[in-house]
């Protein structure tokens, strides 16, 4: 970075204890004693003060504040800044520039409350860590306003006012970093004049930008209300490929205490006017997302549901079933309403699928996740990564991944203090991609993103007995009673995590790695069944400090089975507390929260008893996986109706659902990507038995034992396969429509066919000759 040469240092003389009014703060004012801080007071808002500047010219104040804050010089306003509470910046740092006579300038500071989160999330999301971090934030912002000036002699730079955010893009490979910038109304430097018939006639004086990191041009990006306003937005340039930003930090325990970007360095801004100019020390922010695939927004044709329709997969369903293909087309038509393209400048590489209709300005992890295992479906219609690399794009340095974004500017959002990791899924949507597409070239893409955010998690999350801790937030059940050390949710997820980047590992033939990988999912799974089972009641539980595990029974006890982490007995456990109508087998099922807690509510409450699609989808996959078809198709059926008999009641998929009737949950937006899962991703793999294995060209089927149901026009690598079952006797055809040749495994009546496929239309009678064994 280029150094600042410095001018004379400006004074601040003298601080007034706070005030409730500005005359208050002027007369208790006091000279500052060597060393002395200029500290935020109690009982008031303003604070008075004095600065010495010791020549004539161009002032440069930079200002760095843990509170949002005005400040007036000689009661000319020079700087009014908020602090939005949902950023993890927690302060605000600026710059004044102003043309300055020799002297003593008055100023008075008023100054608002210090960003803080819900109250809500205290008594709803409690954190065993959250009084630590806490400390550690007061520690690192202490509760005072650091002004550090200097003068320019001479100089006459236009007189304005600049915040420096950490919101940044990459365009043709040159990183710019967003500043926004406001005249200081007042500055006159020339008397009242004669030649205006209105005062919308004065002009005011031009400035302009250049940044001293090539290519130096300062691209303006003011929108219309921020011009009404009297904001201007700038996109400085703060790396090239020719001079990156460094990493900030590697693998290892985190010396944040919460998800801030951090100062990389410096750069140097300089504002000129006619009469001159001055030179800013602006600071340059960490660049996110160094691994992701994709870095510059690259606009993509997203195409309309009723173009994209005829090429998705289409279920076919028995006459009983039918109503499920009028949810499945819901789904679909939701998804591609939620399709949202963001500005090139947010830092984000494209468009996305948004989180829902409720959620504007916010995109989170596990919610994409969801999302990109039922749009895998679509991968030959729709960007189906696209959304997965917005997540990836926000990758910190250090491999850190953040549950919730602006999508506004690209930064972690606020919601709770601390860190707040969303399950670590990524890698199970990108193999459920991969299963369909076959395109190792994703795989190779994508690995360094999730295995650096799978890295963080072990040196942050990992507990010394083996488990993981999370937060209520972090793990995405909110209010849930789930509090605790060791949680069964995230452990199984890392478990599954690291079967997934083992496989992954091997795909692309780094076969130590997945040996590594394979060797942690083991030490995961054990550490969670020895610590994590809750031998009284036989069910997954958070484990307590002084011993023991939580009285709840919550729908996250399933997750392990997701894993294939479940020894069989207690799989024959799980499956009786599912199947249990005094616990999670309602109307329903699964609800958040098991029926006989305490703390359920019947009408849902968000995470206090609703029922939701991500937790009943691992559920269900996890059943399926752990042996019990019959359970995960049980769920599934009961899940599916009771959204499609909502949807024809409200036309609306919902965020979660009441487990008592067919009602959405009391706390639950309409139109969310989630909700898709289920009636997709679930209806092929559950409900209709499917498993594509694209890579290996081979694709098996377990169908139901109904006559005239199947799948058509389903995506396998870059072709597709029309697969039905038409006569479901002793002899069953199979009839199937090809455009590659593939293998088909079918599992029929305890018995495996295997049939080879060929392009264009076939059928063929599963007997003695195509089975190959007994299952």
């Amino acid at each position: 970075m280029k150094r600042l040469k410095h001018g004379l240092t400006i004074a601040i003389s003298s601080w007034s204890p706070a005030a409730s009014a500005p005359e208050e703060a002027r007369s208790a004012e006091r000279r500052l004693r060597p060393g002395e801080r200029l500290a935020f007071g109690e009982g008031g808002r303003y604070h008075a003060g004095r600065i010495d500047v010791p020549a004539a010219g161009t002032m440069v104040l930079l200002c760095r504040s843990p509170r949002p804050l005005r400040i007036w010089l000689e009661r000319m306003l020079v700087l009014d800044e908020d602090i939005f509470w949902r950023s993890y910046q927690r302060e605000l740092r600026a710059a004044i520039v102003l043309p300055c006579r020799k002297g003593s300038y008055d100023m008075l500071v008023e100054f608002g409350p210090r960003p803080r989160h819900p109250e809500g999330i205290d008594r709803d999301c409690p954190s065993r860590n959250r009084e630590r971090v806490m400390r550690e934030i007061a520690r690192r912002r202490p509760d005072v306003l650091e002004l550090d000036g200097e003068v320019v002699p001479g100089a006459e730079a236009p007189a304005v006012s600049i915040r420096f955010l950490p919101a940044q893009f990459v365009r043709n490979g040159t990183t710019y970093q967003h500043v926004m910038v406001r005249r200081v109304s007042g500055a006159f430097r020339e008397p009242p004049g004669l030649s205006c018939w209105s005062p919308v006639e004065r002009t005011e004086e031009a400035f302009r930008l250049f940044g001293s990191v090539p290519p130096g041009a300062v691209i303006e990006g003011t929108s219309r209300e921020e011009r009404e306003h009297g904001w201007f937005r700038f996109y400085v340039p703060v790396a090239d490929p020719a001079f990156c930003l460094p990493p900030v930090r590697d693998f290892g325990p985190e010396k944040r205490a919460e998800p801030e970007v951090e100062i990389a360095g410096f750069c140097g801004l300089t504002v000129e006017g006619e009469r001159g100019s001055a030179t800013v020390k602006m600071p340059v922010f960490e660049s996110l997302g160094r691994c992701a695939p994709r870095h510059e927004y690259q606009e993509m044709r997203w195409p309309q549901f009723e173009e994209a329709w005829p090429r998705l997969p289409q279920p076919v369903l028995p006459e009983e079933w039918k109503w499920m293909s009028e949810l499945y087309r819901a789904a679909w038509e939701m998804l591609f309403g939620l399709a949202r393209h963001p500005a090139p400048e947010s830092g984000l590489p494209g468009p996305y699928i948004s989180t829902g209709s409720g959620f504007k300005f916010h995109q989170f992890v596990w919610d994409t996740s969801f999302t990109a295992m039922a749009t895998a479906y679509g991968h030959q219609a729709m960007p189906a990564y696209a959304s997965l690399d917005v997540l990836y794009s926000r990758q910190f340095d250090g491999g850190y991944i953040h549950r919730e974004h602006d999508v506004r500017d690209g930064l972690p959002a606020l919601y709770e203090p601390d860190f707040s990791p969303n399950p670590p899924i990524m890698s199970v949507a990108e193999w459920a991609i991969y299963r369909l597409a076959a395109d190792i070239r994703r795989l190779r893409a994508v690995y360094p993103v999730l295995k650096g955010n799978h890295i963080w998690l072990r040196f942050n999350r990992r507990l010394p007995d083996g488990t993981y801790w999370t937060t209520g937030l972090a793990n995405g059940l909110d209010n849930s009673p789930s509090l605790g050390e060791g949680y069964p949710c995230l452990t199984a997820q890392m478990a599954h995590d690291a079967e997934m980047l083992g496989l992954i590992a091997g795909e692309l033939g780094m076969e130590k790695e997945k040996r590594e990988w394979m060797a942690e999912r083991d030490e995961i799974a054990e550490a969670l069944n020895r610590r994590l089972w809750d031998p009284r009641v036989q069910i997954y539980s958070t484990s307590l400090r002084g011993g023991g595990h939580n009285p709840n029974k919550v729908v996250t006890a399933f997750w392990p089975l997701w894993a294939g982490i479940v020894p069989q007995e207690r799989v024959a456990a799980l499956a009786r507390h599912a199947k249990d109508p005094s616990s999670f087998w309602r109307h329903h099922p699964l609800p958040s929260l098991a029926a006989d807690s305490p703390h359920f509510r019947p009408a849902g409450d968000y995470w206090l008893g609703s029922t939701w699609a991500p937790t009943n989808f691992a559920a269900i996959k996890g059943f399926q996986r752990s042996g019990r078809a019959d359970v995960a198709l049980d769920i599934i059926l009961r899940h599916l109706r009771c959204m499609y008999e909502v949807w024809k009641d409200t036309g609306k998929i919902w965020e979660n659902y009441c487990s008592e009737e067919s009602k959405r949950g009391s706390w639950s937006m309409p139109d969310y990507c989630w909700s898709a899962a289920g009636p997709i991703a679930g209806l092929f793999e559950v409900v209709l038995g499917f498993e594509a294995d694209a890579a290996r060209n081979t694709l098996r089927w377990r169908p139901p034992c109904r006559e005239g149901c199947g799948a058509a026009n389903l995506p396998f690598g870059d072709g597709r396969v029309s697969v039905i079952l038409r006569a479901a006797g002793h002899e069953p055809v199979i009839e199937t429509d090809s455009n590659r040749s593939l293998d088909l495994e079918v599992e029929w009546r305890g018995a495996m066919h295997r049939l080879a496929v060929r392009p264009g239309r076939r059928s063929c009678r599963l007997n003695a000759s195509s089975q190959s064994g007994a299952v």
